[in-house]
């Protein structure tokens, strides 16, 4: 690493802004991979709850969610305070990954993975609102870099976590996993993220716009 790139990282990371860096890489690490570790539990979901003519959905019904929360990011951060929104998403997520861990029949299966992916599209939409927020306009390539690696790596490492849980026949127990590091978001949160007021304003939730992009996934 050259002592310019160096230098660049220290002051990325100078003025306590090292744990906000280390929670959207979090944040971006869950939504990545809990998008993709269905690509190899999902037979062995199909087998436990048979479900094999509701793959689809389980992969769907998780976009329209993470699109539909990954649009309304913005509006619902300045509505209700980023520091709220962001707990908020972590518990959202923790309680799809927990409705899915305890589904006992594929559509409470989907559910949860839709809930999941609101949850998951609202941490990753805050998480770029908070890049916006704390780190200087200069490092802002470095960031969004940081966060593009996460999701390569998670094109890998997600698969490979979620087949491990099901040739050991518990798949159920990768979303316990998501479960407890979304919660462990949302503490970190509460924690790191600084309460800020809501902005009078912001405009009213564009259900329409919203809706008309839900339609268009499904």
């Amino acid at each position: 690493m050259s002592g310019e790139a160096a230098t660049g990282w220290r002051d990325l990371l100078a003025e306590g802004r090292w744990p906000v860096f280390a929670l959207v890489c979090l944040g971006t690490w869950l939504m990545a991979a809990d998008a993709l570790v269905t690509s190899t539990i999902m037979p062995s979901v199909g087998a436990s709850l048979d479900g094999y003519a509701w793959f689809g959905w389980a992969t769907s019904g998780y976009l329209v969610g993470v699109v539909v929360a990954g649009a309304s990011a913005g509006w619902l951060s300045d509505k209700i305070g980023l520091r709220v929104a962001m707990i908020g998403a972590g518990i959202v997520l923790a309680a799809g990954c927990a409705w899915s861990a305890l589904a006992p029949d594929i559509l409470g299966f989907i559910a949860g993975r839709i809930v999941q992916g609101i949850g998951g599209g609202w941490v990753s939409g805050f998480c770029y609102v908070t890049m916006s927020l704390v780190f200087p306009a200069r490092h802002l390539v470095r960031v969004f870099a940081v966060a593009t690696s996460i999701w390569g790596v998670a094109t890998f490492v997600g698969p490979l976590i979620g087949g491990l849980y099901a040739d050991a026949g518990e798949w159920r127990g990768v979303f316990w996993l998501f479960a407890a590091q979304a919660a462990l978001f949302a503490l970190a949160s509460g924690w790191l993220i600084r309460k800020s007021g809501r902005r009078e304003s912001a405009k009213g939730v564009p259900v329409l716009q919203l809706a008309l992009i839900a339609l268009g996934i499904t």
